[in-house]
């Protein structure tokens, strides 16, 4: 592609969109940080329901996304939308429901300890996203774009396509499992092996 490297390999889904997104932050963006510790809690009254771990992580943090010197945090999950938790729900009741999940653990730490922004990008196997990680690309895709000198509508396009094929890369490994060598024992081998004495 024109406009960025091939990535490695990734070992799960979380971590590819993790990496995906923390690539194209970094070109747009200072700070950028995978899996950036947040700061301990000291008297902050969080509402229930709030991460309260002191060795608490986010997916990445980055400078300057929204205004030049804010910080935002982003918390990256990939749901599957035909698993049984969420065989019955609407696919809007699904991203909102997950949203929610994220918002509620991370969204009053990042704010009031961390003084930032946080976004909870939500993405499904199949390749949709919810609304604010939708929103989220449209404005990363129009900061690209400003920076790379590249129109939006492709710019958008291709931000679109690597998240979807990142993920895609990553189905077969669910779909075959991983893949361990069978534990043999040595008692079990036959080596023909002849016992001899040396004098």
């Amino acid at each position: 592609s024109k406009l960025f490297p091939m990535m490695k390999a990734v070992v799960s889904t979380q971590s590819t969109g993790r990496d995906t997104l923390s690539n194209f932050l970094d070109v747009v963006c200072k700070d950028v940080v995978r899996e950036p510790p947040l700061l301990p809690i000291t008297n902050e009254d969080l509402p229930r329901g709030t991460t309260l771990k002191n060795d608490a992580r986010l997916d990445i943090s980055c400078r300057g996304f929204y205004t030049p010197l804010d910080r935002t945090f982003l918390d990256v999950r990939v749901l599957h939308s035909n698993s049984p938790s969420n065989a019955k729900k609407p696919l809007a009741g699904m991203y909102k429901t997950h949203e929610n999940e994220k918002k509620s653990k991370y969204i009053h730490r990042a704010v009031q300890v961390e003084k930032g922004n946080f976004c909870p990008f939500v993405m499904s196997t199949t390749g949709g996203l919810a609304p604010e990680a939708a929103c989220f690309v449209k404005r990363l895709s129009s900061k690209l774009s400003q920076k790379l000198s590249q129109s939006y509508p492709n710019v958008l396009g291709f931000v679109r396509r690597k998240l979807r094929f990142e993920l895609l890369r990553t189905a077969p490994m669910g779909v075959r499992g991983y893949r361990k060598s069978k534990t043999v024992f040595i008692s079990d081998l036959d080596l023909n092996l002849i016992n001899f004495y040396v004098n």
